[in-house]
Parts: C-alpha cells; structure tokens; sequence
C-alpha cells in the first residue's frame, strides 16, 4: 500500500514539474514581421515614432494580440479591434495607415495566409472619417516564419 501511494505521488509531482516548465519550452514566435515607418505614427494609444521595427505574433496570438519592438526594445503590446481571416489571402503584407490633419494613424496589419488585423481608431478620427476624405498609405512589411 504504501508503495502505491509513493509511486501516485511521485507521478503527481512529475506532471505539475512538467507543467510548470513545458512554457517555458515552447519556440520562438510563430511568425515575425519586420517593417520601416518612414512617418510618425498612432497605433492605439501606442506612438510610433519613425524608424524600423519588427512584430511577433505567437500561436495564440492568432485572436489579435501583436508584441511591436524597436531594435530589440518591446515598444508595445496590442489587441486587434477585429480579425478578417479572409481578408488579404492572396495580398502583399503591408499596414494600412490613415492620414488625417498631418497625423498617421495604422488602421490595419494585412499578413497573407493569416488574415487582416484591424485596429481601433481615436474617437475624434472616427468621426471624422464620415465626414471628410482620407488618405490611405500603405508600408510594406516582410514577413519571417510560418
């Protein structure tokens, strides 16, 4: 009896050590994405200042959530507004950006065989955009990994 228990418990412990360090385990991210702003721009409530930067998406990342660094500086961690897996299939990667009174503001990441992410805008160029037109820029984006 006692040997029993000694081998459940010695099981038990293998597995909650298992799942404490299998995260830690797991690859780099599923696909990566680098990109130059040659402007200043919003992305939320995120400035992007001009320069080079680079994206991360993980397997889970996949329900809008994107890690943008700078060199090798996490500038900012974002939540899609809203994800089209149809949208941008067969369609060069880029963001899409809107400019609006001397101010950009990225709207959408089109990543082909993933989908496009679309991001929230500021209240006062949503209500804007109704009303006046707007110019639609595009920076392209190479994309790394799966």
């Amino acid at each position: 009896m006692k040997y029993s228990w000694k081998c459940v418990s010695g099981l038990a412990l293998i597995v909650i050590a298992f799942g404490m360090i299998a995260p830690g385990l797991q690859a780099g991210p599923a696909m990566a994405a680098s990109f130059t702003l040659p402007f200043d721009a919003k992305l939320g409530k995120m400035a992007l200042p001009t320069g080079d930067y680079w994206l991360s998406l993980d397997h889970a990342a996949f329900n809008g959530l994107i890690r943008f660094y700078k060199g090798n500086q996490v500038v900012g961690i974002v939540r899609a507004q809203a994800f089209d897996d149809r949208q941008g299939q067969s369609k060069n990667p880029v963001l899409i950006c809107i400019r609006h009174d001397g101010n950009v503001t990225v709207r959408a990441l089109r990543l082909p065989s993933v989908g496009t992410f679309y991001f929230s805008l500021p209240k006062e160029l949503a209500g804007l955009m109704a009303r006046q037109p707007k110019l639609v820029e595009t920076v392209s984006v190479e994309v790394r990994g799966e």
